[in-house]
């Protein structure tokens, strides 16, 4: 296994490889023909393993809380963001308001999962509009996400908030977000949600 340790310091953010420092885990392939006993074409061509490249920070602000209820696909939520900001090494702004997420919460016994899905804008500090939509889950005990609002003590280890990213401009200064893959390691602190942004190369 490969482990990738990401360090930030002020406005600097750097991966580093180290070989038994968390967070990041990537484990190689096995052998193809050790999956099962098919009888592949190709055991021989191996796509090779992708890589992280650290994106942004991003700090969220929610307001307007609406609990809708228990609907066709679940139980339905929906928060509106009236901004907040976000830095890396390739960009950086504000997010607008008028963004949310409209989330549905599927309870199994003692366990939560929030299934996400955000559309919101960014503003570079260069003036490019970056549109930006995100779907994911949050997982966890659910006496523990539960007090998500209020609590900031929780630590995000105590659950798992992953998403998936996708970004789009007009700006041919940005792009390059166009025909990227990108996903995040989210978590909730209050009425904020706090997520590391990473570049899949």
């Amino acid at each position: 296994m490969v482990k990738i340790n990401l360090q930030r310091t002020a406005s600097i953010y750097e991966i580093t490889m180290a070989s038994s420092t968390k967070p990041g885990t990537i484990e190689a392939p096995p052998a193809i023909n050790s999956l099962s006993a098919t009888q592949w074409t190709r055991p021989d061509y191996q796509p090779p393993i992708p890589s992280l490249q650290f994106l942004f920070h991003l700090e969220c602000d929610m307001e307007d809380f609406h609990h809708i209820g228990q609907g066709p696909f679940g139980n339905r939520s929906t928060v509106i963001f009236k901004g907040g900001r976000f830095e890396g090494p390739r960009m950086r702004g504000t997010i607008l308001p008028g963004g949310g997420d409209w989330e549905i919460v599927q309870d199994h016994d003692d366990i939560q999962t929030a299934h996400l899905n955000t559309r919101y804008n960014l503003q570079t500090h260069d003036g490019a509009i970056i549109y930006i939509q995100t779907t994911g889950t949050r997982t966890g005990k659910r006496s523990v996400l539960e007090k998500l609002g209020e609590d900031k003590s929780i630590s995000p280890d105590q659950f798992r908030m992953r998403l998936n990213l996708t970004l789009e401009t007009g700006d041919s200064r940005y792009s390059w977000v166009n025909d990227g893959v990108f996903i995040a390691s989210s978590g909730r602190s209050g009425t904020q949600v706090i997520y590391d942004a990473y570049q899949v190369l």
